[in-house]
């Protein structure tokens, strides 16, 4: 009866051993696990930083990347946000009232991420079109983001209006071919009175978007302000035009004088 007891108490020891060998391992492997799916992400984070801001708390997505919008209608429900996903653009919209939306899009303009905030005082339907080339009537900007939004509403409405436009720092001077400080971006519109680009006051958000509140629709874009030019310095040659045009005209007056004196003679 000992040696089976005995026997009995090692067996008990040995699978005692090896469940906490076992229950060790598993948890090896699910904090690997964990780790895993961490770094995923992590990595997964950062890849979509630029769709930060609108992926969070949203109500409707619609994914339609494998095209690029023709008049494509869509709805946005009032205070509830959408987001349109297609090949070269994605907006992101929250109204305040319900609101139809047909977007249309150049295939030419390099991918774009906004967003349109809106509170109308009635149900409302615009339309967009982003474009590369500015719209008949429009003049070129020359120092913009190569692309035009022009939003345009059914009739006439009162709103106050919030657009969005995310900037890749990184990708920025790329893609237009040149060097563009980041810090110089604001949103202009057309002014169709005066026939020329107006610039509205914008501010980068911690997102990485630039923002811009307005009170009307009309064709925006968004582009790099010029620096302010210095002014240049007389040169010696300009200096003497001025002394040369000066000394003219001392001998124009003195030849007035001696004409109304000999005039005043011959009476």
């Amino acid at each position: 009866m000992t040696i089976l007891f005995a026997i009995g108490l090692i067996a008990s020891l040995s699978t005692s051993t090896a469940n906490n060998g076992n229950s060790t391992n598993q948890g090896e492997q699910a904090t690997a696990a964990n780790n895993s799916s961490s770094t995923l992400g992590a990595n997964s984070g950062s890849n979509q930083a630029a769709n930060a801001s609108i992926t969070n708390s949203i109500s409707e997505r619609y994914n339609r990347t494998d095209e690029v919008p023709k008049n494509q209608t869509e709805q946005v429900r009032a205070r509830e946000q959408a987001t349109f996903q297609y090949r070269n653009m994605i907006m992101t919209m929250n109204c305040t009232q319900n609101c139809t939306v047909s977007f249309t899009a150049d295939e030419e303009v390099a991918p774009k991420i906004f967003g349109l905030n809106v509170d109308p005082n009635q149900t409302m339907t615009l339309t967009m079109n982003l474009t590369k080339a500015p719209l008949q009537g429009v003049m070129v900007n020359e120092r913009n983001l190569n692309f035009y939004l022009d939003i345009e509403p059914s009739g006439a409405l009162k709103f106050q209006a919030q657009l969005r436009l995310y900037i890749n720092q990184t990708e920025l001077s790329q893609n237009v071919n040149r060097e563009v400080n980041a810090s110089r971006l604001t949103w202009m519109y057309w002014n169709q009175t005066r026939a020329q680009w107006e610039t509205v006051q914008s501010y980068m958000d911690q997102n990485g978007y630039l923002v811009c509140n307005t009170d009307h629709f009309s064709s925006w874009t968004v582009a790099e302000e010029a620096s302010e030019q210095t002014a240049i310095p007389p040169t010696q040659n300009s200096a003497f035009q001025i002394e040369y045009i000066a000394v003219i005209a001392a001998i124009a007056l003195v030849a007035i004088a001696v004409g109304i004196v000999a005039y005043k003679k011959r009476k």
